[in-house]
């Protein structure tokens, strides 16, 4: 027999038959409404693995493990500190106009079985979302975080957007009373994790090298463009998700919201897509699509059509995601990397930042209330209405990144001395880099040997293609590092193929080199572009001298 339910399932008294009908009748849509909340509960998580193989792709070999413990420590702190108060400030009730003050440690009341339901999926969904935003930050500090800094991070970065969600989507929020509009978290997920981090990447400061000169630009390029492009293809189908299961349902009118949403997601990433690839063709002046261009192109696309999904036309949408694939690219290659010289591997500051920017905006420009199933009192400036909605959109904006700069700063700074014991120098305490993260910090190893033969025979070759094998004024040294990842010496091989280092020892060249360039008579004829044993013994960027 099918399940009824009564008022008293719900905790309260049964006053008629007519409010019995119509909780019926609510119950029984809320068994839809919660299988597509579950349904895309999930789709958004995976994108949790995309964030991964994108970061992994954008960043230097040796460092995915590292790269992808960190989006596991999102999952794990995220979900633990939504879980104990993230929820019940976003959510909860009671509640006033800047945060939830009930429901910490949610739980289902056993007597009440459809209002818990509720409970579930609303807290499922919304996890989601909180891990989102603070995975974005992985990205920004790539490859010179401490892990254990981060680990911290993860758990309070969802706590202070928890504040922003209440602001945004709770019914008594101060910004949705307010008349704002973001459909999909453009800035309570992307802007509100972008502004995090930045102000990760000022206190981190940016990677050895990286702007110096000391270190050639080929060692900051992409260690892996496929894994770039597999991870945007999860992201890309996640995103989906994340755009239509921001409807909370699919009954009564929701199910139009949802279809629309999710055509103007992919007209926004198609049209970013094409307009990343002219982008990448006019910069490098007709020779190149540079992956890393379509990949931040299509996404920037992405997070523009998040808040703008269910309140504009679909062919709105075209040029909401063309504008934000060219704004964000032009943020990443001339504001971010040339003019302010901020070290982000991935582009999020480009993606995240830029895009979220122009999607709240873009509300205010393309918005039209009269879309079926839409909930808006005004439409936006190309509709007729005037600046009012843009207005509302721009003080959102002013709020949530404000919010970001007051809160995030303190922590960095107070983790920071903790870990460094010098109040004056936090960022001593935040940092860890080393050339591979994996093996120094989480103890992946590998027997190089086969690598060091094949690199050496390599470089023997080129050598004697160029200068002959007669040549008996040429010198071949290998840079070497010791055991102590904190000492480098210099390898002189004869054409023998005996070795010995600067102080006359005997090494075996095969088991003991760890090549990074390969010289003859001064100018260096060979190196490495893959990485090799160099990177396995794990030079230490943090050290003052290297001794050669």
């Amino acid at each position: 027999m099918e399940e009824t339910f009564t008022c008293d399932s719900l905790g309260e008294a049964c006053p008629d038959l007519a409010t019995i009908l119509a909780i019926n009748r609510y119950n029984e849509s809320w068994k839809d409404d919660a299988t597509w909340i579950l349904t895309s509960s999930f789709v958004i998580l995976t994108m949790q693995s995309g964030f991964g193989l994108l970061e992994i792709g954008a960043s230097s070999a040796g460092n995915e493990v590292n790269t992808m413990l960190k989006n596991v420590a999102d999952i794990l702190f995220g979900a633990l500190a939504f879980y104990c108060v993230g929820y019940g400030i976003a959510y909860g009730d009671p509640s006033n106009s800047f945060m939830g003050l009930g429901d910490f440690f949610p739980d289902g009341d056993t007597d009440a079985a459809v209002k818990s339901g509720i409970l579930y999926s609303r807290y499922l969904f919304q996890l989601s979302f909180a891990a989102t935003s603070a995975t974005i930050v992985s990205g920004c500090i790539a490859m010179r975080m401490r892990f254990e800094v981060y680990c911290l991070f993860a758990f309070y970065a969802v706590v202070i957007y928890s504040f922003v969600a209440h602001w945004v989507w709770a019914d008594n929020g101060w910004l949705l009373q307010r008349g704002f509009h973001d459909f999909a978290g453009g800035s309570a997920v992307h802007l509100h994790g972008a502004v995090n981090g930045l102000v990760a990447i000022l206190f981190v400061g940016p990677r050895r090298g990286r702007f110096d000169g000391s270190r050639p630009e080929s060692d900051f390029e992409e260690s892996s463009p496929t894994s770039m492009l597999f991870g945007l293809f999860t992201l890309w189908w996640g995103w989906i998700g994340f755009n239509c299961g921001s409807t909370f349902g699919i009954t009564n009118d929701k199910w139009l919201v949802a279809a629309r949403a999710g055509v103007n997601t992919i007209n926004a990433s198609a049209a970013g897509g094409m307009f990343a690839m002219i982008y990448s063709k006019v910069r490098s002046r007709g020779k190149y699509i540079h992956p890393a261009d379509v990949v931040n192109g299509i996404l920037g696309a992405l997070v523009a059509s998040s808040p703008t999904c269910a309140c504009v036309h679909t062919y709105d949408s075209l040029a909401i995601g063309a504008i934000g694939s060219l704004f964000c690219n032009w943020t990443n290659d001339y504001l971010i990397k040339q003019r302010l010289r901020l070290d982000d591997p991935v582009g999020a500051i480009g993606v995240h930042a830029a895009g979220g920017l122009w999607g709240v905006m873009a509300v205010g420009l393309f918005a039209d209330k009269n879309l079926p199933g839409l909930d808006l009192d005004v439409s936006g400036l190309f509709r007729g209405d005037g600046f009012e909605l843009m207005g509302r959109q721009l003080i959102g904006l002013a709020a949530i990144s404000g919010w970001s700069l007051l809160t995030m700063p303190p922590f960095f700074y107070i983790v920071g001395i903790l870990f460094s014991r010098d109040w004056k120098n936090p960022r001593k305490g935040l940092r860890h880099e080393f050339i591979q993260m994996d093996r120094f910090i989480h103890g992946c190893t590998e027997d190089p040997t086969d690598k060091i033969t094949e690199e050496i025979t390599k470089a023997l070759q080129s050598r004697d293609q160029r200068y002959g094998t007669n040549n008996t004024n040429s010198r071949r040294s290998i840079l070497l590092s010791a055991p102590n990842p904190y000492q480098s010496h210099v390898l002189t091989l004869d054409d023998t193929g005996d070795s010995k280092t600067a102080d006359g020892a005997s090494l075996s060249a095969p088991e003991s080199a760890r090549e990074i360039a390969i010289e003859n008579a001064g100018e260096t004829i060979y190196t490495p572009k893959t990485p090799t044993i160099a990177d396995q013994v794990v030079h230490s960027w943090e050290m003052s001298e290297r001794t050669l």
